[in-house]
């Protein structure tokens, strides 16, 4: 190999040596990680998710910094959120509409039984930060009752709750966020996840039927018979992410009902034609 042509790959070596240093050097300086995100990597798996038991031995802290575990949380339906506390943004604005919601609803069908419960999937988020976006919220006092906003106190148990709930979520360096899905959780009596709800899209109506698809596992008095009618004429359309009337099943169960009608009334007119038969035929005997 002449000198000119060692000199010529010499140089090329060192060309593709900058241009790979260059490289790393624009991917790492802006945070590391690319912003562009595809909604669909935090999306939450419904199908594998509902019915399954979430486990109850997760110790959690409250603005008071009592602690409570996430079964003492359960024994009635219950509305679960997750959030982070340092948000600009997203949970503040869920956070309030679930307050909002809670007290449409409180005001249409008092006595619901219920609970609510926001958890932090920020390992950095500390009592502090805690109390801050509370202060935020400013949640009614009666609502207080049955709306706990809390940490986890083992920020390793973080990972294994989301994980439990389908919840997935990552930190956007670029952006300095986390990205995250919007869902309220209704998880029944009995600790079990019964339904998802998505956002902001859906009202106080939406949240009770939730509630009561929840509340379903210990249905065992009359009043639940007003609860029964209201799932049956509207279930989830997955698509739009909330209650819709149940046009089909309501058309269906009323068909059903008439023709059963029908049949009670041709019944109990033939069974009144016979009898005044047998009584017309008794007084010709006699």
């Amino acid at each position: 190999m002449s000198w000119a042509d060692s000199a010529r790959h010499t140089m090329l070596f060192l060309a593709a040596g900058a241009a790979v240093f260059s490289g790393m050097a624009a991917a790492v300086s802006d945070g590391n990680i690319e912003s562009t995100i595809d909604p669909s990597v935090v999306s939450i798996d419904e199908q594998k998710y509902l019915g399954t038991p979430i486990a109850k031995d997760f110790v959690l802290i409250d603005e008071n910094g009592h602690e409570f575990t996430l079964g003492e949380a359960m024994g009635e339906p219950l509305i679960l959120l997750f959030s982070y506390y340092t948000c600009d943004g997203v949970c503040e604005t869920l956070n309030k509409h679930l307050a909002t919601r809670l007290a449409e609803m409180e005001a249409a069908s008092p006595g619901r039984e219920y609970r609510a419960l926001t958890i932090s999937f920020d390992r950095n988020d500390d009592l502090a930060s805690l109390k801050h976006f509370v202060g935020m919220l400013d949640i009614p006092e009666y609502l207080k009752d049955r709306w706990k906003v809390s940490v986890l106190k083992n920020g390793d148990d973080i990972k294994r709750l989301t994980d439990s709930v389908g919840v997935r979520y990552f930190w956007s360096y670029r952006d300095r966020v986390f990205v995250h899905p919007n869902a309220f959780i209704f998880v029944t009596p009995k600790g079990r996840i019964a339904r998802y709800l998505h956002g902001a899209a859906f009202n106080a109506r939406d949240m009770e039927l939730a509630l009561i698809d929840a509340d379903w596992e210990k249905i065992s008095n009359a009043k639940r018979v007003i609860d029964i009618l209201a799932a049956a004429c509207f279930s989830y359309n997955f698509k739009e992410g909330r209650y819709t009337f149940n046009y089909p099943l309501v058309i269906g169960v009323a068909s059903l009902l008439a023709g059963i009608l029908m049949v009670v009334i041709a019944f109990t007119v033939t069974r009144k034609r016979k009898s005044r038969s047998v009584e017309h035929a008794q007084e010709q005997i006699a």
